[in-house]
């Protein structure tokens, strides 16, 4: 198995309110090593909540709590760096993915960035 070091998503901007799927395992299977949280809020916190979440033969699905793997507080103008102490898997053609949700009030977006090994 080779492994290419790589970008596994470009920087993703995710508003108030919303979720994401930042990184899925559609094509390659994935392996994240490291994902950075940015708070581009000025005056406030931001509570940012990560999943892992199993994919099916009808597409990406979505966060729960079954599947939530952390909670985050960013401050303010906060970077954030998760980096698991072992890869964070996602299998080639599974549709599994790492959903991101912003939980901030409106107008206050975060940026995410995902970064690992995807095999080639």
């Amino acid at each position: 198995m080779a492994l290419a070091r790589t970008d596994l998503s470009a920087v993703t901007q995710i508003g108030a309110g919303a979720s994401s799927a930042v990184v899925t395992g559609a094509g390659n299977t994935v392996f994240i090593k490291s994902i950075q949280l940015y708070n581009l809020d000025q005056s406030g916190s931001q509570n940012i909540t990560m999943y892992i979440v199993p994919g099916s033969t009808a597409g990406v699905g979505y966060g729960s709590t079954t599947n939530a793997i952390a909670r985050i507080g960013l401050g303010t103008d906060d970077t954030f760096f998760y980096e698991p102490a072992y890869p964070i898997t996602l299998q080639k053609d599974s549709n599994d993915c790492l959903a991101v949700l912003n939980e901030g009030n409106t107008g206050n977006s975060i940026n995410v960035y995902v970064s690992g090994d995807m095999e080639v």
